[in-house]
């Protein structure tokens, strides 16, 4: 019913009022429910929508199903409380009857109901969200201005830590275990509250925090307004995190301005530490940062890997007991091999060498057409056998994958088989009869099958070469792709070990354009230009 009048200035409850996501909907149609602790990581190559999410959520919560988003379609809310229970700190009330909200915008009380009501919050939002840029993050931090902490009422991160000697403390532990030094907020300096770093000065008998010889110590430390981005940045996401209010929290790339290091502590703090009835959205292109929320072992964590293709952003749904299995993996949790959520394509190869000499051959051939080369990341995992498990922990993640192992991989069908599953090949379907031709061939032909790594293909011969022509553009229209020639070494036969010839090849000057590498070339473009057919 349309209520004109003004509502009785009392709240209806006492309970402090809260707004929660309770599900997000993309524009690819997929949802993601969340509680009121989760902590929600989106991933992805550059430009697939990571921080555009951040601002459809902080959009949709402001307009409500009229918002004009573009990664999501929308998101559902739930609001606890009463909007009133807020109007001692955060909305007060002005001598004309009207109310003035924390953030300075001024409102007409019905239209504050009705938005509450609505589930359309307008200027409310700023009330429950916070939104953390690369930029906004440097001044979080900064000096603030004092105010009168017996009446009035703390606005920012810097005045609650004024308040509270023990969230400055907690604060300048993690500080400390970033870089070494305290944070320590000034309680004496009069009109202004500034954050200084170093050690902590003693404390004199009989004497506080605003005694004159502490301060007089304080003050000859460095002043954090004065320090690196990084230092800024770190301090700044930790004091919101950690002293905010508001209910959600949206933080695009926090390992800005940070060392790998820095940016993985921060990552497990956040997960480790963070508050009850808090939602975290985080946009990240960090492998570290990544690595140090899984590190905490959050039971509440979920990753979302974004990938758009024209208008529409595909996503895929990392949830947690997924996170555990891919992460009790020590070939994943300490190697490399994450990083590809944040590439548009991976090509996994079995030795550090092989990647070597892919990359500079890909290199290369864009090198000379004048172009940008591809966002690729090569990365080995230290022999075939391991190839499956990357591809697998890959592709739940919906990061688009390519696979190169050396032509022996046919030998043995008991690797060969389940690196063919990991793509979504069924070996009795589609592939079987063919091997089978290929395994009667080599078994009649010992001399040729114990050297066919040198050989490779070229080494099969009539009803052979024919079902492994079959089984190539098979393998190769899902992303496995087997080296032609039997491995990289044979491209340009000789008898040197593998380390060897890839640096003797990629140091020629004519590398780029030897033929003697055509093949090679080739090879590489095959891959380079594979793309995957989504279901």
């Amino acid at each position: 019913m349309e209520t004109d009048t003004l509502i009785n200035q009392e709240p209806k409850t006492s309970v402090k009022p809260q707004v929660f996501i309770e599900k997000l909907v993309f524009n690819d149609g997929k949802e993601l429910l969340i509680d009121c602790d989760s902590i929600v990581v989106f991933t992805g190559a550059n430009n697939c929508g990571k921080s555009q999410v951040l601002k459809d959520i902080e959009t949709s919560i402001c307009s409500g199903i009229k918002a004009s988003l573009i990664v999501l379609e929308g998101t559902d809310v739930t609001l606890e409380g009463d909007i009133w229970a807020f109007k001692d700190g955060k909305i007060k009330e002005t001598p004309d009857g009207g109310y003035i909200l924390e953030n300075g915008y001024k409102w007409d009380k019905r239209y504050m109901d009705k938005a509450w009501q609505a589930k359309a919050l307008s200027h409310l939002t700023a009330l429950f969200v916070t939104r953390m840029d690369t930029e906004s993050r440097l001044t979080v931090s900064k000096t603030q201005n004092s105010f009168d902490a017996i009446t009035g009422t703390a606005t920012n991160p810097i005045q609650r830590i004024f308040l509270d000697d023990e969230k400055e403390q907690e604060i300048s532990n993690y500080f400390y275990s970033a870089f070494g030094v305290n944070l320590i907020v000034d309680v004496g300096g009069g009109t202004k509250i500034p954050l200084f770093v170093g050690e902590r000065p003693h404390m004199p008998s009989g004497k506080d925090r605003v005694s004159k010889v502490y301060r007089e110590e304080l003050i000859k430390l460095p002043i954090l307004d004065n320090q690196g981005d990084g230092m800024r940045s770190f301090a700044s996401i930790l004091l919101d995190t950690f002293t905010s209010e508001r209910n959600i929290t949206l933080i695009d790339e926090p390992e800005a301005f940070l060392h790998p290091p820095q940016a993985r502590l921060l990552g497990k703090m956040l997960a480790k530490n963070g508050c009850k009835k808090r939602q975290l959205f985080i946009s990240t292109h960090s492998e570290d940062f990544l690595q140090g929320l899984l590190d905490a072992d959050n039971e509440n964590v979920k990753i979302i890997r974004i990938n758009r293709i024209d208008n529409i952003n595909y996503v895929n749904i990392l949830e947690n007991n997924e996170i555990k299995r891919l992460w009790s993996n020590p070939l994943l949790r300490y190697s490399n091999i994450l990083r590809g959520l944040f590439h548009s394509k991976v090509v996994v190869c079995e030795s550090d060498y092989d990647c070597l000499f892919y990359k500079a051959v890909l290199d290369s051939i864009y090198e000379i057409k004048g172009e940008t080369a591809p966002d690729i990341l090569f990365t080995h995992c230290g022999g075939k056998q391991r190839m499956k498990t990357v591809v697998s922990a890959l592709v739940a993640v919906d990061v688009p994958i390519v696979a190169v192992p050396d032509f022996d991989i046919i030998n043995d069908s008991g690797e060969f088989k389940p690196l063919i599953s990991s793509f979504g090949i069924d070996w009795n379907n589609h592939i079987g009869n063919h091997m089978k031709e290929v395994y009667d061939w080599l078994n009649a032909n010992q001399s040729i099958k114990d050297n066919i790594k040198r050989q490779g293909k070229n080494g099969l011969d009539g009803n052979a070469i024919e079902s492994y022509r079959q089984v190539e553009q098979i393998c190769n229209s899902s992303g496995l792709f087997i080296v032609p020639c039997g491995e990289i070494e044979c491209f340009n036969k000789n008898n040197k070990s593998k380390a060897d010839w890839v640096y003797s090849e990629i140091l020629k000057p004519n590398f780029a354009t030897d033929p003697v590498l055509n093949d090679a070339r080739a090879f590489v473009q095959s891959f380079v230009d594979y793309q995957r057919i989504r279901n």
